[in-house]
């Protein structure tokens, strides 16, 4: 039962509980890509079922992580599963923990939008948020609640991605700026370029027709 109600684990070699990175992002991986899905429903079909009952599974998920054991949360068990057969990367457990502290925070904000059925465009917001934060942990492994942990000073000896001790990155700098500049420039150029020539095709064909 003791090891049921505990944040982290054991694992030899470290000095304090941590959490599997890995399963962390598959999780958030996977739980963005269903309220992504869910949040289309709602323009598609009209209806905040799913909607609401992903922002549901989303709240239990967060106060099991939180109060009993992330090992054990429902999300955190299927991404486990799908990446169960990589390396685990382990990282302090204490970051993670504000920050799925935050997520549930966010969770119960929502949990009274649904329980009092009240439509609004901060319980649109918090759920962009939410998906954003999800996004950006599975694609990128970063961890904004993490980086917040840091900020506040609060000491942590392993992060995710290493960003509690890493050096400033100097492959990126003023060249590579100007060139995704420059390359983002080129997009956008192309897509008005191609959506202007389509304008044009559409309208000898509607002349030919006529």
């Amino acid at each position: 039962m003791g090891s049921f109600f505990q944040f982290g684990e054991d694992i030899e070699g470290f000095s304090y509980k941590v959490i599997n990175e890995r399963d962390a992002r598959a999780s958030a991986g996977i739980m963005f890509l269903l309220g992504l899905t869910s949040l289309f429903s709602v323009f598609i079909f009209r209806t905040l079922f799913w909607a609401e009952l992903f922002s549901i599974t989303f709240i239990f998920e967060f106060i099991v992580r939180v109060f009993y054991n992330p090992k054990y949360s429902p999300y955190m068990l299927l991404g486990g599963l799908i990446v169960k057969n990589q390396y685990p990367d382990w990282v302090e457990a204490k970051p993670k923990q504000f920050a799925w502290g935050l997520g549930m925070l966010l969770g119960a904000f929502m949990s009274y939008y649904i329980i009092f059925d009240v439509i609004s465009l901060v319980r649109l917001w918090i759920c962009v948020v939410c998906l954003v934060l999800l996004f950006l942990e599975s694609a990128f492994g970063i961890c904004l609640g993490c980086m917040l942990y840091i900020k506040l000073n609060l000491t942590p000896k392993n992060c995710p991605g290493g960003v509690c001790k890493a050096p400033p990155d100097s492959r990126f700098g003023k060249k590579e700026v100007l060139l995704l500049a420059i390359f983002t420039s080129l997009f956008i150029s192309g897509y008005f370029a191609l959506d202007r020539i389509k304008h044009v095709e559409t309208a000898n064909v509607i002349i030919i027709d006529e």
